[in-house]
């Protein structure tokens, strides 16, 4: 048995530090039967305690404060001179000075305050100063807050919708009485509602059934308004819903209908139904909205749960193919990787044409495992570019949407030779033992083709069987093409609303610098990208997050404001960094259906704390770089898991102390997988830019690293990129 007040005097040490906690925590403090104050203690000269300064009090203990007096501020002697009559005032004393709780017992007779009855108290020291008051009205037998931590806990392991109705069978009626329950569900995404949970504690359970969300009914109006009802008796159930009167017996006296919702979304309604008469006091209200917001949490859970196993049976089955894509969203980037997804392990030679803006095959790629043939290869596509008239060869294929596949390579040469320079030209491309080309389509439409070269060496010419392969490799080719070319004509739109997702200007931070930088890509890329976001989670204390969404266009965008939105809100409820991320994922899951994820990096940056101290998880993103003030490199973070892909990402929360002239810098791939020709420039490349602004501010070190990403290759970067960096004062 947990002790009297014990529950409640736990649950105020979170108000000793500030305001009572937000949300729906609020809602269980305020609506505990318990009177629960926080006062800090009064000493004399020589430091012994005389009195308490009252700082919070919930709503039970403010009604009993007497009337016309202002409680906050003043000395608890005087807000109820009663204490010190019946001895509670001396505990408290004693507790004060020897840091030993005490508990008792005694009978309140002042009615002008709290109501006369017998009351047990508990008073416990927090710190040096601080003195928890719980006083409970012997009456209350069983602590609603007891119950509300026990149901929680209880549905936080429920994982399917029958065990969270188990528990609002088994656990939840008969803790408040109710001789009648009722719970309506919508399916998930439709308009259709289900009668799923309907128990009667003299007939048992029965079975769901179909309902109408339109019926003059209690429980319909409320799963469609999400307006909770309550009734104290028949004739004011009657009066509101006349039509559902006959549904009603004798028996079912008071009636309470709350709203499921989580997040604003409403997908349903709880009824509990009652034998006695309640008149449904605030704090009845607020509990009961409590225990149906627990039970609506517990129940979307168990849908996101569902939705992930099926998810992940999906993107099983695509695994394999899509292993060598997920890398990048950039086509450029996406063209090369299945080149190096092919070569060598499949074919020792790839190519890959596009129709470009004039209407003719255009080279995107082009990657051989001996250099020679690449150069070979690449000169006659340079020097003779394919044609939609010839005979055979890519042209061909694009015009006819046929593939073609060779084995007899010198005399199809031969066949396609245009002149005798051609001819010359590719000769060069011997030896070669087969080539396998497939057109690439996009909405049934050929707009280019790749090509699967075997040389003589290979053990295994390309037969019929391979063509499948080729055909989903030139598909997902294909959607890189589809993708550039939605992002050239939407990029100006996109630049514009891309900014829209960053912070406006970065915060003042005292005793830090700060400096971030956000680059389009210069290939069209839509908006959604890379994003940044810096807000204060205290006055001594900020939250840091860094990240990249999956795909771009509208729906990426909406990931974005969802994903930075997200970690704003839940780090006012939780400023834990794994919590935070838990909270990102959970909301991807919730809203964005069709596998979108992304990856991200939060900090928590606690200024307060000499020294400086950051906390840091990583879900799916690049390790952010910390360099020490005397110029020592280190990695920061453990690998944790692609955000809104599974339903409980592993997530590691690091811990690492800041020191003065020390600059934490954290960025997105964009910035490692910048490329020029075949080499990237990685995290050693950041290291050398960390190494060479050795002693410099954030803005110079961020506008170095920017420089040296625009500046690495001899064209633009084809991603966006963001870095961001703080360096201690």
């Amino acid at each position: 048995m947990v002790k009297p007040g014990q529950g409640a005097c736990d649950a105020a040490f979170g108000v000793l530090h500030g305001a009572p906690p937000a949300g729906l925590l609020t809602d269980v403090f305020e609506c505990l039967p318990d009177a629960v104050t926080v006062s800090v203690a009064v000493r004399d000269a020589v430091g012994e305690p005389v009195d308490m300064r009252l700082e919070y009090m919930n709503a039970a203990a403010r009604a009993g404060v007497p009337d016309g007096v202002e409680p906050l501020g003043g000395l608890c002697s005087e807000i109820w001179p009663h204490m010190v009559e019946n001895g509670s005032f001396a505990a408290c004393m004693r507790v004060l000075r020897t840091g030993e709780a005490e508990q008792g017992a005694f009978t309140w007779t002042e009615a002008r305050t709290y109501r006369a009855a017998d009351y047990e108290y508990q008073a416990t020291r927090v710190g040096q100063d601080r003195l928890v008051w719980v006083l409970r009205d012997n009456s209350e037998r069983v602590l609603r807050a007891e119950l509300l931590a026990e149901v929680t806990a209880s549905l936080s392991r429920a994982d399917t919708l029958a065990s969270v109705m188990t528990i609002l069978t088994e656990r939840i009626m008969p803790a408040v009485g109710a001789t009648v329950s009722a719970a309506v569900l919508n399916e998930p995404g439709s308009n259709h509602y289900t009668v799923r949970h309907i128990h009667d504690v003299e007939r048992g359970a029965l079975q769901p059934a179909p309902f109408s969300i339109s019926a003059p009914y209690p429980l319909a109006h409320t799963a469609r308004s999400g307006q909770a009802l309550f009734f104290a008796d028949p004739a004011e159930r009657t009066r509101a819903f006349p039509e559902a009167a006959h549904l009603f017996t004798p028996r079912l006296h008071s009636t309470a209908v709350l709203p499921l919702a989580v997040e604003g979304r409403l997908f349903g309604a709880v009824s509990f139904h009652f034998a006695v008469r309640h008149d449904f006091a605030d704090s009845e209200r607020r509990f009961l909205a409590a225990l149906a917001g627990q039970c609506a949490l517990a129940l979307e859970r168990a849908r996101l749960q569902r939705e992930a196993a099926d998810k992940q049976a999906q993107l099983r089955a695509l695994a394999e193919v899509s292993a060598a894509l997920a890398t990048s969203l950039d086509p450029a980037t996406t063209f090369a990787n299945i080149a190096a997804a092919v070569v060598p392990r499949i074919a020792d030679g790839c190519l890959i044409h596009v129709i470009g803006e004039a209407g003719q095959p255009e080279l995107a790629t082009l990657v051989h495992r001996d250099p020679r043939q690449e150069r070979a290869l690449r000169e006659v596509v340079d020097e003779f570019p394919p044609r939609l008239d010839a005979e055979g060869g890519v042209g061909a294929v694009i015009r006819t949407g046929r593939h073609e596949l060779v084995t007899d390579v010198p005399r199809t040469l031969d066949r396609l030779a245009r002149s005798t320079e051609h001819r010359l030209a590719l000769s060069k491309l011997m030896p070669a033992a087969s080539w396998l080309a497939v057109p690439m389509r996009q909405a049934g439409i050929v707009i280019g083709a790749m090509v699967l070269v075997q040389a003589t060496s290979a053990q295994a010419s390309f037969t019929e069987s391979d063509i499948p392969f080729a055909e989903e490799l030139a598909g997902r080719a294909a959607q890189a093409v589809a993708n550039a070319r939605r992002f050239a004509e939407q990029s100006e739109v996109a630049h514009y609303l891309q900014r829209s997702l960053l912070p406006p200007a970065l915060p003042h931070i005292p005793q830090a610098d700060i400096a971030a930088c956000y680059h389009p890509g210069e290939q069209g890329t839509l908006v959604g990208g890379d994003f940044y976001d810096i807000v204060p989670t205290s006055p001594r204390q900020w939250g840091v997050v860094i990240g990249d969404v999956c795909g771009k266009g509208p729906q990426a965008a909406a990931l974005t404001g969802l994903v930075r939105h997200t970690a704003r809100a839940a780090r006012r409820w939780d400023p834990e960094p794994r919590s935070v991320l838990e909270a990102v994922n959970t909301a991807i899951l919730a809203d964005h259906p069709a596998q979108r994820f992304c990856t991200a990096a939060y900090a928590d940056l606690d200024l307060s704390a000499s020294p400086a101290r950051l906390r840091l998880v990583l879900g799916g993103h690049p390790h952010p770089l910390l360099r020490r003030a005397d110029g020592t490199i280190t990695r920061l973070g453990r690998p944790g898991t692609l955000l809104g892909i599974v339903g409980e990402p592993l997530l590691h929360t690091t811990e690492d102390d800041l020191h003065p002239g020390d600059l934490l810098l954290l960025y997105t791939d964009g910035v490692t997988e910048r490329r020029s020709g075949t080499a990237m420039l990685a995290e050693d490349g950041v290291r050398d830019i960390l190494a060479r602004t050795h002693r410099s501010s954030a803005a110079v070190t961020v506008a170095a690293l920017e420089r040296e990403v625009l500046g690495y290759g001899p064209t633009p970067p084809g991603d966006d990129f963001a870095i961001l960096a703080l360096r201690i004062g």
